[in-house]
């Protein structure tokens, strides 16, 4: 017979088998935050898949063109597929008299007749399916979040290897097509091994993620790209930048990051960093070419003392 003493008092109950108090703001915090965002197709078949295209023009053309304004790299997609017009009335989408055809929700579109976009329905251009979201839906920002969860560093919030690589290749391309200029910024943080033995590897993990936020968020453009390489060498991509003004931006993120004050748990920690550039011209034949390159340019930096930019 079990002891009454045994049982045990629903009061007891340990602190981990209690149910959690939900947050009542936060459904109100992410509405809000939806409110600001445009009408959006979001890749859910293909590639990329997750990512968001935000219809922010009055006119935008979807198609395999790297001119595109929704450039989608699929063959069965024309070079001018799809074209959507935007207003306050809503979004309208007509197809361009492409090969394969626009469906929307599995219905093929008639050349340039224009059907309005409801919220939900599915655009298919080729092989690649899209769903269209209406202006301030929450599932904007649940879209936006999974495709940064796929593409995204966990500690420094920059894009990681894969998805840095994919956006090199992607611009590249697209630079050859535009003719445009392009430049990559390798760089590394001088003697982080150090870093990490002297003052610890949280404090190592601090000056990571200092470094990329104060670059991100002060230093680059919104249409710059920035990737983890690997441990604490990074990739910073310029569209549309010469090779000088490259320079110019170079040293300015150098001479900040050198004058910044770096502070972890009472210490302090001096942080330096080291850059090699490279840009396209008529001798680059592939984005690989670029980043060896680039890479060779870094290892001038740190060979000739560190702290420093080199270009190739």
């Amino acid at each position: 017979m079990t002891d009454p003493k045994d049982k045990q008092d629903p009061s007891d109950a340990s602190e981990s088998t209690k149910t959690a108090l939900a947050d009542g703001d936060t459904l109100k915090i992410r509405l809000e935050e939806a409110k600001s965002i445009a009408p959006t197709l979001v890749v859910i078949s293909g590639k990329p898949l997750g990512k968001s295209f935000y219809l922010t023009q009055e006119t935008m053309i979807l198609g395999r063109d790297l001119a595109a304004d929704i450039s989608i790299g699929e063959t069965a997609i024309s070079r001018r597929h799809t074209e959507f017009l935007i207003s306050a009335a809503g979004v309208q989408v007509r197809d361009l008299g492409s090969t394969n055809g626009t469906f929307i929700n599995d219905v093929r579109l008639s050349k340039d007749v224009v059907h309005t976009l409801n919220d939900g329905d599915l655009v298919r251009c080729g092989s690649t399916l899209l769903k269209f979201l209406k202006e301030g839906k929450i599932e904007n920002i649940h879209y936006g979040k999974m495709y940064n969860l796929a593409t995204q560093d966990d500690l420094t919030q920059t894009f990681n290897k894969k998805a840095i690589l994919e956006i090199l290749a992607e611009e590249f391309s697209r630079s050859i097509a535009r003719s445009t200029s392009l430049t990559l910024i390798m760089f590394d943080i001088d003697h982080f091994k150090n870093t990490n033995d002297r003052f610890g590897h949280l404090a190592g993990d601090y000056v990571l993620k200092e470094v990329c936020s104060l670059i991100k968020n002060k230093l680059i453009r919104g249409k710059d790209s920035l990737g983890r390489y690997g441990g604490e060498e990074f990739a910073l991509l310029l569209p549309d930048t010469p090779l000088q003004i490259a320079v110019d931006i170079a040293e300015r993120i150098r001479t900040t990051i050198e004058k910044t004050q770096f502070r972890f748990d009472i210490q302090d920690i001096p942080v330096t960093i080291s850059m090699g550039l490279s840009s396209r011209d008529s001798t680059t034949k592939s984005h690989g070419d670029l980043l060896a390159t680039a890479d060779k340019a870094l290892y001038d930096a740190k060979n000739q003392g560190r702290n420093r930019v080199c270009v190739r």
